[in-house]
């Protein structure tokens, strides 16, 4: 029987990596007495799997694991003991069975994602916001971790939509909805970076001129949480869209 957990990851438990993540969700499991289903072969490994997994120090109040459990076991009312067993910050949500409408693994059916982005020293933020996102392209130079080239590449088509939450003199607080499927993972992170960078620019982008911009600038370091999950035509995997 396959299970979906969706689960927040808020506070210091942003600081844990993907792998530490998916080991303290697995002995929570073991904790409750649930044994996931093993694969077959030399090296066998537990049959979970995060939807879409979040970068180091970013928090999240939707993220979805995607588990099988053994022969004759059953996940349901697993949310309180999951809780009791887990460090503070990660929070089960909910268990439920995986629905009969995704039967392929949960990650190929995720298109986009949303983000909340907060940060300081960002004046007139609807006005810089609307300008960034009337670019007709945004380039930033990106390494390759497996080649170590340094290309060019246009996160424009990647930047779907925006909303101002809130806006004081020199705050930001923001929601971003940013493309997520396939190779196409544009980060908040980067996306952010690249719009900093874009308001220290000279570029006028209300004139349709191009912006440029280096992926990995650290002039701010925002706080980022991510608010929904959303497969085709924005249906809502998990989380409370915007």
């Amino acid at each position: 029987m396959k299970y979906v957990i969706e689960f927040s990851k808020t506070g210091r438990c942003a600081y844990i990596s993907h792998l530490d993540l998916a080991r303290a969700l697995l002995r929570a499991l073991r904790m409750t007495g649930l044994r996931p289903a093993y694969s077959q072969g030399f090296n066998p490994h537990p049959k979970m799997s995060i939807a879409l997994p979040l970068s180091l120090g970013q928090s999240s109040v939707c993220e979805l694991i995607e588990i099988e459990i053994g022969e004759g076991q059953t996940g349901a009312n697993a949310a309180n003991a999951l809780n009791d067993r887990l460090p503070d910050g990660i929070r089960v949500l909910s268990v439920r069975e995986k629905p009969a409408a995704y039967p392929k693994p949960l990650a190929s059916y995720v298109k986009a994602a949303e983000y909340e982005i907060l940060c300081d020293g960002i004046f007139d933020a609807n006005e810089r916001l609307a300008a960034f996102f009337e670019c007709k392209q945004v380039l930033i130079q990106k390494t390759s971790k497996k080649t170590g080239q340094t290309v060019e590449k246009d996160i424009r088509p990647d930047m779907l939509s925006y909303t101002v939450k809130k806006e004081l003199k020199g705050w930001l607080l923001c929601r971003v909805t940013l493309r997520a499927e396939g190779g196409a993972v544009l980060s908040p992170r980067t996306f952010f970076d690249a719009f900093v960078r874009n308001c220290h620019s000279r570029t006028d982008c209300h004139s349709g001129a191009d912006c440029h911009s280096r992926e990995g600038g650290n002039l701010y370091v925002p706080s980022i949480t991510r608010t929904a999950i959303l497969g085709d035509g924005g249906a809502v995997l998990s989380g409370t869209p915007r």
